[in-house]
């Protein structure tokens, strides 16, 4: 267990605006959602800033100036708008005008809310959407240096605080904006001195905000990466638990886990002080404001004679004290709309990286025009491959400068059966990757049935190659539909006819839901054997010109080896084999055999052949067969003890 350590996430010191005009463009695909969006908010700034206290101001203004003690029926409201409009009602009308109000406004902020959700998902869709295909098509070059936590990282959290923030950051900052500019019109149509008496505390809170802003970004940021490593060795010590019980170390993880634990609390506890000061301050202003407005106010007021008394409008103060809050409170939500803008600029940053990361292999035009796209290949103008391989001059570099495939010069006929052998990192599934356009050739040409592969499309390549990996993958779902990912089309007689051919259905048919079996995430309830003849029958199903085996023995009892050699005598026939092997007993019957050392093809034979020249591989054969020999007598050894023990 490593000690508790986090990479702080980064947050931006001004605005990108570059950025922001690209990831713009998501929202913008749905600017049919914006009209009504706007026309609903306009219409709920305007009842809360503008209609609502002017109607309540002539009220008040009504009962205050109703000396001659009139019923509540018999007041007349005059309501003055701006721009000369104005008109009188009754306390009922008055009554019914607000209902209606409220009931419109009601409807307005529903479809807003409903409006900005449906705008939010789209936005969330669409660049999931984008960021998984470019996955799709990116080369292994980029998983070799990006690791699959980063990318799930993206396409989940970074494409949902992107879509947040587009949807109601944008939402939020237009309707911050018609609040401000309706509550300004109103405050000035009413009193223009008393306008400017808010207006000089402004200043105040616009330094006082962003500046709290700031801090509190700082701190949520390093309190939320602190929290986020804290899950990542959670998730580390669940899935190595087991290690650590063998170990004996239960009571140095509980102890590491408190000063984990301790080390989150007190940056949260941070940055709670900080939230604690932030909104007294902005009370504090908003207090003084007020305070200002009463005192400094009075003297704006025009006192009115009524029946010899002098009547002060102090709906004027109570419409002025209400414009403190309603101008207040949209700075302070412009300044977190802002910071959050500034947090999330790297999450835009990032998958803007992975967006617009363009894969190194990639078809030219031409070819995309005949044989299509990844996602939509043209099978129809597919040649089919006869199964001819050769690497002509062929070399490979991951670096710059570091060689790993070094001139190689290999032809293999249509039908042969080819194994390729030798030691760690002698460069055998380097040449396999290289066969499947995983990788290009930094020099030479490697040539199917006579063509460079580079003049056909990398669908019509893997089109027609059946591949088994080391470590298999299973995905969720059916047996049946694990092995029909290999041929999209396949019939049931297929399916069975190749579970068959590798000796897997027997076992299907033994479950209680035989083919339609669901499995869980990479078959977790099968064995690596089981798993191995399942892949090995999707690779089967599609009846590939060329057949890969990377190391598909390795990691698999000898009864399974047993199953798979007696399935590869029959899958070979009629196609091209190429078999990476490290038992050396799976591939004694194929009719070549290629030893690989440093990047170099040193020997190319039969197995007799190679046995006969004393050279490398024979040096390998003859180590394997002394280790069999040695675990054959621990075996025999065992067995005899066992005899013993039940013989007492």
């Amino acid at each position: 267990m490593g000690r508790f350590s986090y990479e702080e996430e980064k947050i931006a010191d001004k605005l990108n605006l570059g950025v922001w005009k690209k990831i713009f463009y998501y929202a913008l695909q749905s600017w049919y959602l914006l009209l009504p969006l706007f026309l609903c908010m306009f219409f709920t700034s305007f009842h809360d800033q503008s209609f609502v206290p002017l109607m309540n101001r002539a009220a008040i203004r009504a009962i205050q100036n109703n000396v001659l003690g009139l019923g509540i029926n018999d007041i007349v409201i005059n309501v003055t708008f701006y721009f000369g409009i104005a008109f009188k009602v009754t306390f009922l009308q008055y009554g019914l005008i607000l209902l209606g109000g409220i009931l419109i406004r009601s409807v307005s902020i529903f479809v807003t809310f409903f409006l900005t959700n449906y705008f939010e998902m789209k936005i969330m869709l669409a660049l999931r959407r984008d960021s998984f295909r470019r996955v799709q098509e990116l080369s292994f070059s980029y998983f070799d240096r990006t690791s699959s936590g980063w990318l799930i990282a993206r396409m989940q959290n970074d494409t949902s605080k992107i879509s947040d923030i587009l949807s109601w950051g944008i939402i939020r900052m237009v309707w911050i904006t018609f609040d401000l500019v309706l509550t300004l019109i109103t405050m000035f149509a009413v009193s223009w001195q008393m306008s400017l008496i808010i207006l000089a505390s402004t200043p105040l809170i616009m330094i006082i905000a962003p500046f709290f802003e700031r801090i509190l970004l700082n701190l949520n940021r390093v309190a939320r990466a602190a929290y986020s490593s804290f899950v990542a060795w959670l998730a580390e010590c669940i899935a190595g638990s087991k290690t650590i019980k063998t170990l004996a170390i239960e009571g140095n993880v509980y102890d590491q886990s408190s000063e984990i634990i301790h080390d989150v609390n007190k940056k949260y506890y941070k940055a709670g002080w900080a939230q604690a000061f932030f909104q007294p301050s902005v009370s504090i202003v908003a207090a003084l404001t007020t305070a200002a407005i009463i005192y400094f106010g009075y003297q704006f007021l025009s006192p009115q004679i009524i029946d010899g008394e002098m009547i002060v409008d102090i709906s004027l103060f109570i419409l002025f004290i209400g414009f403190v809050g309603q101008i207040y409170n949209p700075i302070q939500e412009f300044s977190e709309v802002f910071g959050d803008m500034m947090g999330t600029q790297a999450s835009v940053e990032k998958i803007l990286s992975l967006i617009e990361t363009k894969p190194e292999i990639v078809d030219t035009k031409e070819v995309e025009a005949k044989y299509g796209g990844l996602f939509d290949g043209k099978l129809a103008n597919y040649e089919k491959i006869k199964g001819e391989i050769e690497f002509k001059n062929v070399s490979f570099s991951y670096l710059k400068d570091t060689e790993v495939i070094h001139d190689m010069n290999v032809k293999i006929k249509q039908g042969e059966s080819i194994a390729i052998v030798g030691e760690t990192g002698s460069g055998k599934s380097t040449t396999v990757n290289l066969l499947c356009r995983f990788y290009e050739p930094t020099k030479g040409e490697l040539l199917i049935d006579g063509v460079d592969y580079r003049t056909r499309s990398v669908g019509w390549l893997r089109h027609s190659i059946g591949f088994v990996q080391q470590n298999p993958f299973i995905f969720s779902g059916s047996i049946r539909d694990n092995i029909r990912y290999g041929k999209l089309d396949a019939t049931e007689e297929e399916i069975i006819k190749a579970s068959k051919t590798v000796e897997v259905h027997d076992f299907i048919m033994s479950l209680p839901k035989g083919y339609d079996t669901v499995l869980e995430s990479n078959g977790n309830e099968l064995s690596v054997g089981q798993k191995q003849l399942i892949s090995f029958a999707r690779a089967i199903v599609r009846d590939p010109a060329i057949m890969i085996l990377d190391e598909a023995t390795s990691s698999i009892d000898t009864e399974t080896e047993a199953l798979i050699q007696n399935a590869l005598r029959k899958v070979m026939k009629g196609r091209t084999s190429v078999i990476i092997a490290h038992r050396l007993s799976t591939v004694v019957d194929c009719d070549r055999i290629l030893v690989m050392s440093n990047g170099l093809i040193v020997e190319d034979g039969s197995h007799r052949e190679l046995l006969a020249k004393d050279g490398i591989y024979h040096h390998l054969y003859m180590n394997q067969f002394a280790e069999l020999n040695v675990e054959a007598q621990i075996d025999t050894y065992e067995a005899q003890i066992e005899k013993l023990d039940l013989a007492k």
